[in-house]
């Protein structure tokens, strides 16, 4: 029997075993995924098609993009030198090369008949003949295939493209080109992200897709789930110079992913060179100003990358190591309490393998140690009620391909990653909670070691050909998480304004937690070219956990349609139903330390007896009624998304795209306090009856201009409600002192209107310069009593309208000697950047306490930023 077989059979016993055997079965399958590990898989086979429109105009064109595969979905590809010979043989041929976007073109040709021809280095060569009538234009897309890998190919910085054949196209693909030219505070995709329509950075630092956490939301790096096996969230750094490129995807119908009920982020690393490189970045530190004297090293962002091959043409290494010293000012903070420290570093390391001209075997290994001291302060969470947070772990990915004669691939991706983390505050005083802000030490403590490891082998059908043609993926998902957690947690004290103790909360137990969970999904996808017109996408995705849903059925279907001749407009819809993963911080929920709270009277008085809140998971159960109470969670947060929209090519490089999504989902786990009468037992219960429900329009226009600039502007109206005690917002990075009654209504993160632009644009004297600018609504907040709880309507009030403007201006020179033939030329990139150039008072907190005398005023804010870049460049 061999390994897929023995696979396929523990697959079975896992999918049919009841739900207390399903664990064992896990385990037994797990026994032969390090076998599985070194399959192979190929670059995926794909088609071409051709499109014709009429043309005022006598002589006809040519044009279309150059792409190849890339996470199953199409990417242009720069460079490529296309061919176009009138027939017959004898007449002179033009040329021209592909743009960053992979698009060409040629005009003003006379009618006959052409061929059309592509010879790239390790692709197949491609030869079509195309018959063109006067003053039509003919749009010829051009797919390449992987011929061979013993020579290496380097892939280009990819754009996004209107294309019939995606019935769910990334919200926006952003290159390493823009990654380093766009203004952030760090070279970084967390960074990024904000600038893409539907992401939004709350005030806490929390990253949110379509109205869902980061935590419910997946991030792949080279198809590999990479996040905090714990939380879920995108702790899990990648070095920018690692990175090629990104994607959000807000509507991924393809049944391959899951595990997730929010967005999807895909990031793509670089693969190594096949000539020796070696490139310094951010070599000088930069001062810290303060009350107009340096004081100390500000920040420090040195990095390096090496690699090149080991043995021609059969094995290449890449090595990106990146170390980070950043000190953020926070305003509303006496000097010099008033500062928040990152340092830690990130390295990457690539290993590539060509082993035969149709299998590929890539290794990496990502370590990612941070530590960041007072984490969260404001104006009102100062430096003693802090938390320090530290984090570090490793992630080590296999990658195999392997491409059979009949053109079929069979893919295989493993991960395991392993990341722990800690947090605690700046003392072991009481956590004090005064009507304007935080003083004493953060109350909770807690460290996690935690560890996932995947297991994805996938399989592409060689491409059938009925009623058009179809490319069949099928496969299997397995996944196992698991973390060992401890948490201590001192006194809580509730003082009113005249120092008086209003509330006190005292922690029970200091337990540990070892929750784990596996999970086995199969899914089959379609995606059927119909004709020149119609593409059509149909999924289906059958999941299973070991703790949560025992059989998740999420069927997907999306299609696309090009509407006449010219193939400038796409319309595409879509719906789709996704199930997350269970929440492991959900498992073992009652092992959490149990919360004892005493009232107080003015006069310091006890009120009553203390009441004692159990944890419990009570499902859908109110524990009030007696009813007996289920054990653990049997469900996972599921999601249910829609869509529409359409893409028009206004003129050449400027596409307006229009969209409507309506994304709703349920069975989220929220934390409630049930209060019994006294002398009757109250719970702090889990319930699994949350939901969210995410409506969104949106507006963008991208221009691609003089060849290599670009500019973006996209507004978007958004509307969200939903649970306001979901587990993120209660647990997730650190435990809220005080949990109110649960409320549906506002969530946080809601912003009605937002416009946001960027750019990058070539300037005189050869200087790249790029602006970012984002406007929206407020961010909401609730207003409290002294006992915490909510005055009027919760999340009713908001801050004032923000705005930022960022801007960067760099040029790179060449450096003298460094130019071998044949080679990359060296550069040294020099430049400035300044965030929030206005200095726009975006504040961050605000006094919502009734009982504060400052009630209502807006403190803490980022100040304008200004830094130069000194950097190497290829």
């Amino acid at each position: 029997m061999n390994l897929f077989q023995i696979a396929y059979r523990e697959m079975a016993l896992l999918y049919f075993a009841s739900k207390g055997s399903r664990r064992e079965a896990c385990n037994r399958l797990w026994r032969v995924a390090a076998a599985l590990a070194i399959l192979l898989a190929g670059i995926p086979a794909s088609g071409q098609e051709s499109r014709t429109h009429n043309a005022a105009e006598t002589q006809g064109t040519v044009r279309g993009t150059v792409t190849t595969l890339q996470d199953n979905s199409p990417a242009g590809v720069a460079g490529v030198t296309v061919k176009l010979t009138p027939e017959p043989a004898g007449g002179n041929p033009l040329t021209v090369e592909s743009d960053e976007a992979g698009r060409y073109e040629f005009k003003n040709l006379a009618p006959g008949t052409y061929k059309i021809a592509v010879s790239q280095v390790g692709f197949k060569a491609v030869n079509k003949q195309i018959s063109l009538n006067p003053g039509q234009v003919v749009i010829e897309d051009i797919r390449l295939e992987l011929e061979t890998v013993s020579e290496k190919v380097e892939v280009h910085e990819t754009t996004g493209a209107i294309a019939t054949e995606s019935t769910a196209a990334p919200t926006q693909t952003v290159t390493e080109r823009e990654i380093i030219a766009l203004p952030t505070a760090t070279e970084k995709v967390k960074e990024v992200l904000p600038i893409i329509p539907g992401v939004i950075r709350t005030l806490d630092g929390k990253l949110e897709f379509k109205g869902s956490d980061e935590n419910q939301s997946l991030l792949l790096v080279n198809s590999a789930r990479t996040a905090d096996p714990a939380t879920g969230s995108f702790s899990i750094q990648v070095p920018t110079d690692a990175v090629q490129s990104f994607a959000v995807y807000k509507t991924p119908y393809n049944a391959g992913l899951g595990s997730f009920s929010g967005g999807l982020t895909t990031i793509e690393t670089k693969p190594p060179q096949d000539q020796f490189n070696l490139r310094l970045k951010n070599v000088i530190p930069f001062p810290l100003g303060k009350n107009g004297q340096i004081s100390g090293i500000g920040e420090a962002t040195p990095g390096l990358d090496f690699g090149g091959a080991l043995i021609d043409h059969k094995l290449f290494f890449s090595e990106v190591f990146q170390y980070e010293l950043k000190k953020q000012t926070v305003r509303g903070l006496p000097y010099p309490f008033d500062i928040a420290k990152r340092q830690g570093f990130n390295t990457f390391s690539t290993l590539e393998a060509i082993l035969s001209p149709s299998h590929v075997l890539i290794v990496t290994v990502n370590a990612f140690p941070l530590r960041t001291e007072h984490a969260d302060i404001n104006a009102l969470d100062p430096f003693s009620s802090s938390n320090d947070l530290n984090q570090r772990g490793i992630a080590v990915s296999v990658a195999d391909k392997y491409q059979f004669e009949s053109g079929a691939i069979l893919s295989t991706v493993a991960q395991y990653t392993r990341f722990d983390s800690n947090a605690h505050g700046q003392g072991l005083a009481d956590l004090l909670i005064t009507p304007e802000g935080y003083s004493g030490n953060y109350f909770d403590r807690w460290s996690r070691r935690g560890k996932e490891m995947q297991l994805f082998p996938a399989y592409q059908f060689k491409e059938i050909k009925w009623h058009g043609r179809h490319e069949i993926h099928v496969g299997v998902d397995l996944d196992y998480r698991s973390f060992f957690g401890t948490d201590f947690s001192d006194p809580v004290r509730l003082l009113r304004q005249d120092g008086t103790l209003a509330e006190r909360i005292n922690f029970v137990g200091s337990p540990s937690r070892t929750p784990s969970d596996s999970s086995i999904a199969e899914f089959v996808q379609d995606h059927w070219v119909l004709d020149t017109h119609w593409s059509v996408d149909l999924g289906a995705r059958v999941a299973s956990e070991t703790n949560g849903f025992g059989a998740a059925f999420a069927p997907r279907a999306g299609v696309a349609y090009s509407p006449g001749k010219s193939g400038k407009t796409v319309i595409r819809a879509g719906a789709g139903l996704f199930y997350d993963v269970l929440p492991l911080l959900a498992q073992n929920f009652a092992l959490n330390p149990t919360r004892v709270i005493s009232q107080f009277d003015t006069a310091g008085l006890p009120i009553g007896t203390p009441m004692t809140l159990t944890n419990a998971y009570v499902g859908g159960v109110n524990p009030l009624s007696g009813a007996a109470l289920p054990g653990e969670p049997e469900t996972t947060p599921r999601n249910l998304t829609w869509n529409v929209e359409g893409e028009h090519e206004l003129r050449k490089d400027l596409i307006l795209r229009v969209s409507y999504i309506d994304s709703h989902t349920t069975y989220l786990f929220v934390i409630n306090p049930f209060v019994a009468p006294a002398g009757a037992n109250s719970f702090l219960g889990l319930a699994n009856t949350g939901s969210s429900h995410y409506r969104e329009t949106e507006a963008t226009i991208h221009y691609r201009f003089r060849e290599r600039d670009q500019l973006t502007a996209s507004y978007i109206w958004s509307r969200l409600r939903g649970d306001l005690n979901n587990l993120s917002s209660v647990l997730i990075p650190y435990e809220q002192p005080v949990i109110r009654p649960n409320v549906y209504g506002i969530l946080p993160q809601d912003i009605p209107n937002r416009f946001v632009t960027w750019g990058i644009f070539s300037v005189p004297w050869k200087m790249t310069f790029s602006p970012i600018a984002d406007v929206h609504t407020g961010y909401p907040y609730s207003n409290i009593d002294v006992d915490q709880n909510y005055v009027g309507t919760p999340n009713g009030s908001r801050f004032a309208r923000f705005f930022s403007l960022d801007l960067k201006l760099y040029r790179e020179f060449r450096i003298p000697f460094t130019g071998i033939k044949g080679r990359k030329l060296h550069h040294l990139r020099l430049g400035v950047y300044t965030l929030n150039t206005t200095n726009h008072h975006n504040f961050n907190a605000v006094f919502n306490n009734v009982a504060a005398p400052n009630f209502g005023q807006f403190a803490g804010f980022v100040d304008r930023r200004d830094g130069m870049i000194i950097e190497f460049a290829d």
